[in-house]
């Protein structure tokens, strides 16, 4: 076979085709096509006339002159191929047969045929499971549908079949790659579909199991292997009853399985793809100067090879000593040693209050590559997730300004691989296995080089006696050496000796400080008295933002400045070194000098003024998270304000949904802080805390970010109720209240949103009632009492019409609906969720998609399946592209039910298990919906083993969650055995 006519390509994986650079070849009648098809499948072999007779007709088939008949097809083909081939035929006659000369890489089943091969030499020659896995899925895109459709002839029916094992074995292949490699989420869904298309696959089941088993869902497993063992005894029943069982592999995977093999949880022989290490590390300071002896030190205990524990080096010394300068210049030489990245927390030891772990490890697994709803509440999970994420990876971590050894002991990874870089103030001689480096005042030469690399050779050769006075009297401390010859550059025409004389006296005006600190006070109060009024006052007012660093934008409010003014004072600060700023328009303090700030602006800021300025950095939040909210909702900024609350900032503009809720994420220090300050300062407003709460709430998602809301607005509630604040309070509970009902705590819920209802009075609250009465609505919903539900649902759609909010009312009239539909109330439901879909669809948006929901859901209860199908697809489409997760998996679980009331039970299984790792992650109610989908389909499809467990599973979550109805429900269906219609759970 030679390579003569590059230009033809050839598919039998689908309908046969043939094409000629890029132009489809008219091949006419299926049987000419059949022969094509023959000849192909011989892959450049001479196929005998006989034989070409034997593949176009079955015996009782063939035509008085099959062979004239075989040699006109043939003629056709030769036609139809000649068109496009020069000079040399691409169909060839040899002797009483006939061959096909085109080049192996033509013909899509050649590759299909040869991928299991190929990948076998791709691992045999030292290739990777990634690699090996490519060449598998490449293989795979190749199938387009049914081989040879449209053909029936015998050797069509073969070939068929032959592919078709091909296919399967592929496929199988495929799979437990991605089970040795680990990095499938669905693919416990994806084996799931596969079973059911290839029943006696135990190599696809044996997956399954493993998939099943790493996703926490060990019954499950169990339950595949009983339904295996079941199917083969079924399937088998002509053979012995020793041989029927399942194979030694599968049977082995069980048996550990059933023992809980710690082994079972790591990837086979390839290391799981590493996730995202940080790359948060702080700029290294210019300049870095001294040291050379202490980075060499840290640079040799950091990179010790053959540790069979985690390397932890701590540095501590007095305060300015240069601590965090030398780490950071230390870790920064290291990134290549370390090649799975490196992660850095500031953890403000010096504060009054330092950064608690619980804090840093969520931070710390959102740079691993975790996703918020992912992340763990308690503090153990937290620490368990985070050093499973470090196992097998060798990454290096900075943990600046440590308290305590209490503070790091969850910090510190559990496996040798990952380095530790901590610095302290104090000695922490508690750290076990840690390395100490006490690090003390520059010597004196060094201490002469940093002012060199700022004042300049000169200044310090012409008065090296001037000089090395300064370096005393800043007690050779480098961050007092940097303030004080940061000053000299911006002040030509003083020299070193005037600097030595002010700073001499400014030491004596402040002999009441310790010893330790008394030449950084002395450089601060030399800097700071040589400020413009304009630095001075900025100075000032940053420092009493208590948060780990501020953003230009927010500085520029706080301060009441635009942005291009507030920046240049910022940058002015930090060319002096009263300011740092190791990430683009972020600005922070050193804890000393930010100490200092405080106790000016105490002494020169009237509390009026600081109140004022907070003030204006509490409301540009607000109005910048109200543009979050509007963006990640797509709807008009305002729309969703439920009390009277002003604002005079314009705020931040997004662009995008991801945008706003990454400013919002970004800002939560922040913005916690402020409500934190509202509740302790009665002069700012605290109605504006409570609506930044409520954005919070409403933005962001996730269990974590739900307790942190939760106990502010119970903090903004209590503050509120003191100081009569009827509105603040009302808002304050109605924010609790929701974030208590997605967060599954329904009685809680029921009592805060009660409350809410009842401090919401007069005009000013009819939102903030109509948005209480809706989630009062949704929360009867859940218990099953569906006459609470419709006078709840009537009395939101009632105010929201008053109020002329016609997008609130359509989600009121959807919610509403479904009540109606589960009173028995049929035209009711579908008629109000039809004009609830109609008030909300004007524009892609969430409210649009909930609306599509809710009506499907209705739709669904009247019997209108087929339509509310869909409905429902067109939602999730919205909802996906929107990312508004709990919806997303709400909907799925709805197409899963409705697949299985027409009988699709395969589809619906199949539709279950994909939704399943999403809802996982949103909410426990949409998880157990969907495992009761499954346990009620499964038995159709041979499972019913693993449907038990499904069921067995969902009645422990809706135990858990007091949902009596839905728990009721499936003890029914494990008693009895009968599986009727579920109602699905509706997200809010």
């Amino acid at each position: 076979m030679t390579d003569r006519v590059p230009g033809f390509e050839f598919a039998l994986l689908g309908p046969v085709r043939a094409r000629y650079d890029g132009v489809t070849v008219d091949l006419g009648q299926p049987r000419t096509r059949e022969a094509l098809a023959i000849l192909l499948a011989a892959a450049g072999r001479t196929v005998a006339l006989p034989l070409l007779v034997d593949g176009l007709w079955d015996e009782g088939d063939r035509p008085a002159r099959a062979e004239h008949s075989a040699r006109t097809h043939i003629w056709r083909l030769r036609r139809a191929l000649a068109r496009h081939t020069v000079p040399e035929p691409v169909l060839a006659t040899v002797g009483d047969g006939y061959a096909l000369r085109v080049p192996a890489r033509a013909v899509d089943a050649w590759a299909f045929e040869r991928a299991l091969a190929r990948a076998g030499e791709v691992r045999a020659s030292g290739g990777s499971a990634e690699q090996a896995r490519e060449v598998l899925s490449e293989a795979l895109a190749l199938w387009t549908g049914e081989p040879l459709a449209g053909l029936h002839g015998p050797h069509a029916r073969a070939l068929r079949a032959r592919f078709a094992g091909v296919r399967q074995a592929l496929l199988e292949a495929r799979l437990e790659l991605d089970a040795e490699l680990g990095d499938r989420p669905r693919l416990a869904a994806e084996a799931g579909a596969l079973v059911m298309e290839y029943p006696a696959s135990q190599r696809l089941r044996a997956v399954q199991m493993l998939a099943l088993y790493r996703s926490g869902r060990q019954a499950e497993a169990l339950g595949v292997y009983e339904d295996t063992r079941r199917y083969l005894s079924a399937e088998l029943g002509h053979v012995p009853p020793e041989e029927r069982g399942p194979c030694a592999e599968l049977a082995a995977l069980h048996r550990r399985i059933l023992c809980s093999d710690p082994t079972l949880r790591l990837p086979g022989t390839d290391p799981q793809p590493k996730p995202p290490g940080g790359h948060a590390f702080p700029s290294a300071v210019g300049g870095f100067t001294g040291r050379a002896e202490q980075v060499r030190e840290l640079t040799e205990i950091l990179t010790r090879p053959d540790t069979a524990a985690v390397v932890v080096s701590a540095v501590n010394g007095m305060a300015g000593v240069g601590k965090t300068t030398l780490a950071v210049h230390t870790a920064h030489g290291l990134l290549d040693a370390f090649p799975d990245g490196r992660l850095y927390a500031d953890l403000r030891g010096a504060d009054a209050e330092p950064l608690q772990p619980h804090a840093v490890l969520e931070g710390f697994l959102r740079e691993l590559g975790t996703a918020e709803e992912d992340i763990p509440e308690g503090a153990d999970e937290r620490v368990a997730r985070y050093r499973s994420l470090l196992a097998e990876r060798r990454m290096l971590l900075l943990l600046d300004n440590a308290a305590s050894c209490e503070q790091l002991r969850p910090l510190i990874p559990g496996a040798a691989g990952c380095a530790v870089l901590v610095t302290s103030r104090a000695w922490l001689t508690g750290l076990s296995g840690a390395r100490h480096l006490r690090l003390d005042v520059m010597p004196l030469a060094e201490a002469l080089d940093l002012l060199r690399r700022t004042v300049g050779d000169r200044a310090v050769d012409d008065d090296p006696g001037a000089a090395a006075a300064l370096a005393a009297a800043c007690g050779f401390l480098p961050l007092a050496l940097r303030i004080v010859a940061s000053r000299l550059a911006a002040e030509p025409g003083r020299t070193l000796a005037d600097m030595v004389r002010c700073l001499t006296d400014e030491r004596g005006r402040l002999d009441e400080l310790r010893t330790g600190d008394t030449a950084v006070e002395a450089a601060f109060e030399l800097s700071y008295a040589t400020l413009t009024a304009g630095q001075a006052r900025a100075f000032r007012l940053l420092s009493v933002v208590d948060v780990p660093d501020l953003a230009l934008p927010s500085a520029a409010a706080l301060l009441g400045l635009g942005t291009d003014e507030a920046e240049e004072l910022l940058e002015s600060l930090v060319e002096l070194n009263l300011l740092e700023s190791h990430h683009l328009d972020r600005y922070h303090f050193h804890d000393l000098v930010r100490a200092f700030a405080r106790a000016r602006s105490t002494r020169e800021d009237s509390p009026g003024t600081t109140a004022r300025a907070v003030a204006g950095l509490l409301d540009f939040c607000l109005a910048t998270a109200r543009n979050a909210d509007a963006v990640a909702h797509s709807t008009e900024p305002g729309e969703r304000t439920l009390i009277d609350v002003a604002v005079a900032s314009p705020g931040l503009a997004f662009g995008t949904a991801q945008e706003a809720t990454d400013w919002m994420r970004e800002e939560t220090a922040l913005q916690r802080m402020l409500i934190a300050r509202a509740c302790a300062d009665d002069t700012l407003p605290l109605s504006q805390a409570a609506d930044l709460i409520d954005r919070l709430n409403t933005v962001l998602s996730g269990i974590t970010h739900l307790t942190a809301v939760t106990e502010q607005a119970r903090q903004v509630a209590e503050v509120a109720a003191r100081r009569g604040d009827r509105p603040s309070e009302a808002l304050a509970r109605y924010v609790r209240g929701n974030a208590l009902w997605h967060a599954n705590s329904f009685p809680e819920a029921e009592s805060e949103l009660t409350r809410s209802l009842e401090l919401g009075d007069g005009e000013a609250g009819v939102r903030l009632r109509a948005s209480a009465h809706l989630t009062l609505c949704a929360n009867a919903r859940v218990h099953g009492r569906f006459d609470a539900a419709v006078a709840h649902g009537e009395a939101s759609v009632r105010l929201f019409r008053a109020l002329g909010a016609a997008t609130a009312e359509g989600t009121a009239l959807g919610e509403l609906a479904f009540n109606y539909a589960r009173q028995g109330h049929l035209a009711e439901a579908r008629a109000a969720a039809e004009r609830g879909a109609r008030l909300v669809g004007g524009r892609e948006s969430v409210s649009k998609a909930i609306g599509l929901y809710y009506l499907a859901r209705v739709l669904r209860l009247c019997g209108a399946r087929e339509e509310a199908l869909r409905r429902a697809d067109e939602g999730l489409v919205l909802f996906r592209t929107l990312n508004v997760s709990s919806f997303e998996a709400a909907s799925g679980n709805l197409i899963a039910e409705l697949h299985a009331e027409e009988g699709q039970y395969a589809l619906a299984a199949q539709t279950a298990e994909t939704f399943l790792p999403l809802a996982r992650r949103v909410s426990a109610m949409l998880e157990g919906g969907l495992l009761r989908t499954l346990g009620r389909s499964l038995p159709h499809l041979g499972q019913d083993a693993r449907a038990d467990a499904c069921l067995r599973a969902a009645l422990d979550l809706f135990e858990g969650l007091r949902a009596d109805q839905d728990a009721e429900q499936v003890r029914q269906w494990l008693t009895t055995g009968q599986r009727g219609p579920a109602t699905p759970f509706i997200p809010r």
